[in-house]
């Protein structure tokens, strides 16, 4: 079998051409990114009665604070609807948030509460099935 390398060549060279005019066609199509400045943009999960869940998104970078002695406020702009939103946390102090419990977590950790229990008073570390 004889081998032409000119054909070869022409052929590799003919791909390569084609591979670098596809790598050019696709970054040109290829929509710029629209990306944010994420700094001074706080993300809230709404507590609010008739969006409650919708993620919120807080305009940070300018906004009021004024407190009444008992709560210190602060009023920024929602960045997708342009309307005020008031923060509000305790003046001097530290806070807790309430999470509401899931019955279920409750329950299973009863369960394993009671399993240990259980175990304690039988002087067992392990459980063996029969």
């Amino acid at each position: 079998m004889k081998m032409n390398w000119y054909s070869i060549l022409k052929k590799s060279t003919i791909g390569l051409l084609l591979f670098y005019v596809g790598l050019v066609f696709s970054q040109v199509t290829t929509p710029e990114c629209v990306c944010e400045d994420p700094t001074n943009i706080w993300y809230k999960v709404s507590t609010f009665e008739p969006d409650k869940g919708k993620i919120v998104r807080l305009d940070m970078r300018k906004g009021q604070a004024f407190t009444d002695h008992q709560y210190i406020y602060i009023s920024v702009k929602d960045l997708d609807t342009g309307e005020l939103i008031y923060i509000a946390f305790p003046n001097g102090g530290d806070w807790v948030a309430q999470t509401p419990k899931d019955p279920f977590l409750e329950a299973l950790n009863e369960e394993f509460k009671n399993l240990e229990d259980y175990l304690r008073s039988k002087d067992s570390q392990e459980i063996k099935k029969k």
